[in-house]
């Protein structure tokens, strides 16, 4: 492995243009490669060639036509090392392999067909007064988010229901009825219908386990006991079943002794409307840091942590944690439902992840691993729910026809 001295020195003769071909060689070797192709590892320092940017190896800086020379050589590597890996770039005659992209996102299947609001005695910002006044339904797997906007409360159940959640705020008061779609429609309506969606959100993390981060927006696993590992069962990509540490104190290889700082697994949920009728909800695996699995980490050490940490992840990787939240999230069934009571007014998502076949080069054989749980099949419970689901004149689109119509229709009307 070439010494960091050395490696400023033969950076420092690149941009000098007085470089040799041992330079080049030992720059060859040092080198490594990521699925980006505007990152790249030298020994244990990554550097950005994207152009126009300056480069910096550890406390060593490039700016301009140096940096512009460094970038330069470091490219022809690059397309030295792709070619070799797939001896058809560059030609007439490619070879070109078809494969299937998956994506970060998954399809809502189902949502509320209307927002029911009445007129309520407190203000924006007393949500936990209000929430005092809640009666949990009987059916324990009901979600029942509310928003206080204007003096009104508006929520996803009936609220003309007797029996319902907010039976003692209503009163006998009247209840107003909109559909989803007009709300849609309207900017800052559009802003208090995904403000509802994002508390659903917050309910369903919170019955599982899941803490809310609320200055960075993301839910994270929390220990049961300061100090204390956790551990969860889940389905991997191409296994049955497997056991993931969420929260863990990381461990020095050399010394064997434990850092001082914990990682706990966190997820970033939001969901997007894509048309008129569609909607998608990603999922953004990302990472917390704490001293002692319980109090956060100053955010000034944070950064170089989790970097060093997701540094070494690729495509591949990325595809296992979105993998592991959505199987977390759904229980390892084929949708994740959040009812509100009435029979159309709950929230449907896929499980399985949004994908497109792609014809392509190809990527090195080393990274080209399977991923064989790409949906989850049906059993006795998920079949029972789907049933009742059919039974209520709900209409999936489990199987991604509507879906495919919809991005065939986006296509072509990019092509006109």
């Amino acid at each position: 492995m070439t010494h960091p001295d050395d490696m400023n020195a033969i950076l420092d003769r690149i941009a000098a243009g007085t470089y040799t071909e041992s330079d080049i060689a030992a720059l060859r070797q040092t080198l490594i490669v990521s699925g980006d192709r505007n990152v790249v590892q030298l020994g244990k320092y990554n550097l950005n060639i994207h152009q126009g940017r300056d480069i910096q190896v550890g406390d060593r800086h490039y700016h301009g036509s140096d940096a512009e020379a460094i970038q330069a050589i470091i490219r022809q590597l690059l397309e030295e090392y792709f070619g070799s890996k797939n001896p058809g770039i560059g030609n007439e005659k490619t070879s070109y392999v078809r494969e299937t992209i998956y994506s970060t996102l998954f399809p809502v299947v189902a949502m509320p067909r209307y927002i029911y609001g009445v007129a309520c005695q407190y203000n924006d910002l007393q949500a936990k007064e209000a929430s005092q006044e809640i009666i949990s339904p009987t059916d324990k797997t009901q979600i029942y988010p509310f928003l206080l906007r204007g003096g009104m409360l508006f929520c996803f159940q009936d609220l003309n229901s007797q029996n319902g959640p907010f039976r003692q705020l209503v009163s006998n008061q009247t209840v107003e009825c909109y559909e989803v779609h007009e709300w849609c429609e309207d900017p800052e309506q559009k802003k208090w219908f995904t403000t509802l969606l994002t508390y659903s959100l917050n309910k369903l993390t919170g019955r599982k386990g899941l803490r809310l981060d609320k200055i960075h927006r993301r839910y994270y696993f929390h220990p049961k006991e300061t100090g204390q590992v956790l551990e969860v069962n889940y389905r991997p990509l191409n296994q049955s079943t497997s056991t993931r540490k969420v929260v863990w104190q990381p461990i020095t290889k050399k010394t064997k002794e434990p850092k001082p700082y914990w990682y706990h697994l966190a997820v970033s949920l939001q969901f997007h409307q894509v048309s008129d009728q569609h909607w998608c909800l990603s999922i953004r695996p990302e990472m917390r840091v704490t001293k002692n699995g319980l109090n956060p980490i100053d955010s000034k050490k944070i950064g170089s942590r989790v970097t060093h940490k997701k540094s070494r992840q690729f495509n591949y990787d990325l595809l296992g944690d979105v993998n592991f939240w959505r199987d977390f999230l759904s229980d390892g069934q084929p949708r994740i439902i959040l009812p509100f009571g009435a029979k159309d007014q709950r929230i449907i998502i896929s499980t399985t992840m949004m994908q497109a076949e792609i014809e392509w080069p190809g990527i090195p054989e080393k990274y080209a691993m399977p991923f064989k749980n790409v949906e989850y099949p049906e059993d006795i419970f998920s079949w029972a729910a789907l049933e009742l689901l059919e039974n209520e004149g709900i209409k999936l689109t489990d199987s991604g026809e509507e879906w495919d119509s919809f991005l065939d229709e986006e296509q072509e009307f990019e092509n006109e």
